[in-house]
């Protein structure tokens, strides 16, 4: 029977158990299917379907190789078949494509991985699935990461895990029968693949702004083949400094692995990375050691984060623990807008910013320090917040983002709030005001005395800098002491036996069970591994 393997968020033929079992079964069709409504969503972007797009492309040259058909015929030469959706097609543009093929061919199964995405493509998944029960088409589907469906129990969950990334790797098929593109006429080739899509602005919503025209002159590119190459460079070299040099927006940039988004789209498994690295980390000693061991363990986390997204999908819009719906947390404009533009006046927190708009990338301490300083001392709600966010990170991942916004936003009832001291965390990350004076350009002058406290400096002083304070830069909007006071009486005041009874409830269901006691220090290991991720 004809196979269409559907890729989604799994651009890679290595450790690919659809494409795996449909080589074996009958002639193939890998299909890409472009859905123009979620890329216009709020939390996706186009620095985003940039990677794709060129991620796509790589996966067409993956693809090519296990392809035997005459190079001379340009209708078969691209194995990748896209579907092009329309505008306005919401969630359906995957079901039309379906639809033709099947018109086209007749009966055919689907496979594809398994996806934790967010609410949009949930809707889209059981809409497919709806369409497959009526049209009598078989739709397999098969773990991508270690997150299981459906998720009984969270007591064996980390034991579970650890048997998945054991199990072996399917192989790359040797060849495939393919199914000639031509034959299905709503099919195109990877030429096809738009540049960009239209961006509607709503200029009724007070908080609108998006990224999502914005280029981005340092993200990282996408594709398989960068990276293996991301990764021998950091199994080679960087790994070396990882477990040291993670927090620090100056070494992180270097020091942590930069897999991130090629996890996030599939162009890396989890399992071949997680294999790979226990090969590596055999018979290592000293730094490297401890580094690869710190490394394994942020996998670990990366799938326990999209588990709770998998076993609560709402997770995304909904406080996970409803009580902190009580938390005085109204939309001001001004403090978002300045927030999104990094103009706040705290200067590390305005650098970050505005690294991660030129990036797409920045290390998970500074990624908590945003949204901490969004939602403890400028009051703001967790939603808008984790939407703008989500835009800047070319390595979005919803069930990692949507529970780490929450967790550093206090909302999920089953973690210690962590509020962030700008100021502090300056002092501690970037001493001498580097990565600050880098990407805040106008305190590129200001001493390393006032570097960080701008509003502290006397009116002589800031001529002196050629900076003027309210003009040049800005005074921070709120006193930060009193405003994190006014925050922890304002969660105080929610923390009663009620509260305590739910908290337990949603530990239950998403709390990690991983143990702690092979972990030095006084800490657990879940409040220090969720420091960090990749």
């Amino acid at each position: 029977m004809l196979q269409v393997v559907w890729f989604k968020r799994d651009l890679r033929t290595a450790d690919h158990q659809p494409l795996q079992q449909a080589a074996q079964s009958g002639p193939v069709i890998a299909l890409y299917v472009v859905e123009p409504d979620y890329w216009t969503l709020p939390d996706t972007s186009l620095r985003q379907w940039q990677f794709t797009r060129e991620s796509l492309i790589d996966l067409n040259a993956q693809l090519k190789h296990l392809d035997q058909r005459e190079e001379s015929d340009p209708m078969t030469n691209a194995p990748l078949s896209v579907y092009l959706g329309q505008s306005g097609d919401g969630i359906h543009s995957v079901i039309h494509a379906l639809q033709g093929i099947l018109e086209a061919l007749g009966p055919f199964e689907l496979r594809s991985h398994e996806e934790t995405g967010n609410l949009w493509t949930f809707e889209r998944d059981k809409a497919v699935a709806r369409w497959c029960r009526t049209h009598s088409v078989r739709w397999s589907e098969t773990n991508q990461f270690g997150v299981r469906r459906p998720n009984p129990d969270r007591d064996d969950w980390a034991q579970w895990w650890n048997v998945w990334m054991t199990q072996p790797q399917y192989d790359t098929p040797d060849t495939l029968d393919w199914q000639p593109r031509a034959s299905v006429p709503v099919l195109h080739s990877v030429d096809a693949l738009p540049l960009r899509f239209p961006v509607t602005h709503d200029d009724t919503r007070p908080d609108h702004y998006s990224p999502a025209e914005l280029e981005t002159p340092g993200r990282q590119m996408g594709g398989r083949h960068i990276a293996q190459q991301i990764l021998n460079d950091f199994f080679q070299r960087r790994g070396e400094f990882y477990r040291g040099s993670i927090s620090s927006p100056i070494t992180a940039e270097n020091g942590c692995s930069r897999l991130s988004p090629y996890l996030a789209l599939g162009c890396l498994g989890m399992r071949e990375l997680v294999q790979a690295l226990r090969e590596r980390r055999r018979g290592a000693e000293g730094r490297w050691k401890a580094s690869l061991s710190a490394f394994e363990s942020r996998l670990w986390w990366h799938c326990h984060f999209i588990q709770k997204l998998e076993d609560q999908p709402n997770m995304e819009v909904n406080n996970l623990h409803p009580l902190t719906e009580r938390l005085h947390r109204p939309f001001d404009q001004a403090r978002f807008k300045a927030w999104q533009e990094g103009r706040t006046g705290w200067p590390l927190v305005d650098a970050c910013m505005r690294y991660l708009t030129y990036h797409g990338w920045v290390n998970f301490r500074m990624r908590a320090m945003l949204v901490s300083v969004a939602a403890y001392p400028l009051s703001l709600p967790w939603q808008p917040v984790a939407q703008h966010l989500a835009t800047l990170f070319t390595d979005y991942e919803p069930g990692i983002h949507y529970p780490q916004v929450q967790m550093q936003a206090g909302t999920t009832g089953i973690n210690v709030p962590r509020m962030y001291n700008p100021i502090l965390q300056a002092q501690r990350l970037d001493p001498t005001g580097q990565f600050v004076r880098r990407w805040v350009p106008e305190l590129r002058q200001v001493s390393d005395q006032w570097i960080f406290e701008p509003w502290k400096m006397p009116p002589k002083l800031q001529q002196q800098a050629n900076m003027r304070l309210g003009e040049d830069y800005p005074a921070p909007m709120v006193e930060f002491s009193q405003a994190v006071r006014e925050a922890r009486a304002d969660l105080s005041a929610i923390r009663g036996s009620e509260f305590k009874t739910v908290s337990r409830q949603i530990g239950a269901r998403h709390g990690s069970r991983k143990r702690s006691s092979s972990r030095r220090g006084g800490k657990s290991a879940a409040s220090r591994q969720q420091m960090n991720l990749f």
